[in-house]
């Protein structure tokens, strides 16, 4: 099976690449990209999403694909139920195309049914099934594969959340990534990461060399860090952060983005393209009214659903933490979650350059700051050492 992939979702490529005995013979991004690819790609099998960018009309796509490739078995992801779906299934049968999946999570049960067909229905039974099946809870126990963003509207803390994060997420057995974003590139005095590393970044993009920057980047053990000159200004371009994604996540469990303060191209791209954010808060009110800015210029990129509100540098009990507890929770209810994060006190410089961060060298479970990590990796579902959980996409 020769497959061209038109879903739009990294993380589904990925399983699908390395979990089937098949050849991914493309990969397209957009509406226009999967047109170019049909007329040259060597592929029996289509997987196209319904959420594939593009300004074409689905039914428009189809004629289109079906024209081109009359020989192309198509398995088609529509998502979550509408009011088109029963029509729109219709008329995928009357294009004798009956793979398909209407729902907002396709779990790697499902995709076994629709690349190999076990325990599949056949023919119309396929249709009549998934518009009449109820949707099922998915409960996922342990965090397999993210792409995490970390951003905000002011300098509060990204980074430093970034830095804990990252370093116990690979001690947990992630092959992680941190892509270090933030203005004077911060990552390299947390880490200690010596300077020849400083040009690297720069260099791989201007020679064109993004798929190295994995096996050139700073490491330690199992953790990543990508990173640019220490003080510097200079950001990469849009494409070049996109081109050091798909590369770095290919090869990662865990990528974790933390993006210059305000909102720009390549932060947009890494919301658009993460299954996490965490948008950190504390309690300076001026601050939140900033990322209220953020959350409004954001528009429909902005998902409550897989966003995490982060109060930095505070103390739970304290009133000004619930008084932006409230203000924060006026804002959007639809937060996955409104989680502290208490200050660890003077430990961030003193481990600067240790190579250990606060949280790793906290042995006090009774401490505020060691207490709301464990918190935020149990919200994340962090997994455990020799556990591991079924897959599920959304």
């Amino acid at each position: 099976m020769r497959l061209l992939l038109a879903v739009n979702h990294v993380e589904m490529q990925r399983y699908i690449a390395q979990n089937y005995k098949v050849s991914v013979a493309g990969v397209a991004e957009n509406i226009e990209e999967l047109y170019e690819l049909i007329t040259y790609v060597k592929a029996d099998t289509l997987i196209i999403s319904r959420s594939l960018s593009g300004d074409s009309d689905k039914r428009q796509v189809i004629e289109q694909i079906t024209n081109q490739r009359k020989d192309l078995r198509i398995i088609y992801l529509y998502g979550e139920s509408d009011r088109d779906t029963d029509e729109f299934l219709k008329y995928l049968r009357s294009k004798s195309i009956v793979d398909c999946y209407v729902g907002t999570n396709v779990t790697s049960l499902e995709l076994d049914r629709l690349l190999l067909g076990r325990d599949a229905y056949k023919g119309e039974g396929v249709l009549r099934q998934l518009i009449k099946r109820p949707k099922k809870t998915m409960w996922v126990k342990e965090l397999d594969s993210a792409v995490i963003t970390v951003y905000s509207n002011s300098s509060n803390g990204k980074s430093h959340l970034a830095w804990n994060l990252a370093e116990e997420l690979s001690e947990r057995g992630y092959k992680t990534t941190l892509i270090n974003l933030d203005r004077g590139y911060s990552a390299n005095i947390y880490f200690g990461i010596p300077d020849i590393y400083y040009d690297l970044l720069e260099y791989l993009v201007s020679e064109e060399r993004h798929r190295d920057i994995i096996d050139s980047c700073y490491k330690k053990g199992s953790l990543n860090v990508v990173t640019g000159r220490l003080g510097s200004e200079t950001s990469i371009k849009e494409v070049d952060f996109l081109k050091l994604f798909y590369f770095i996540r290919s090869k990662s469990n865990v990528v974790i983005i933390d993006t210059c303060t305000g909102l720009n191209e390549i932060t947009l791209q890494a919301i658009n393209n993460s299954n996490i954010d965490f948008l950190i808060f504390d309690t300076d009110l001026m601050h939140f009214h900033m990322n209220k800015q953020m959350i409004q210029q954001l528009d429909s990129n902005f998902i409550a659903e897989k966003t995490y509100a982060i109060i930095n540098n505070c103390t739970s009990v304290s009133e000004s933490y619930k008084y932006i507890y409230k203000q924060i929770n006026k804002l959007n209810e639809k937060f996955k979650g409104i989680l502290p994060l208490s200050s660890c006190g003077s430990l961030s410089c003193d481990l600067m350059h240790t190579g250990r961060t606060p949280y790793s060298v906290l042995n006090n479970l009774n401490n505020g700051f060691k207490n709301d990590m464990n918190n935020i990796l149990k919200t994340i579902n962090a997994r455990e050492e020799g556990k591991r959980a079924e897959r599920i996409y959304k």
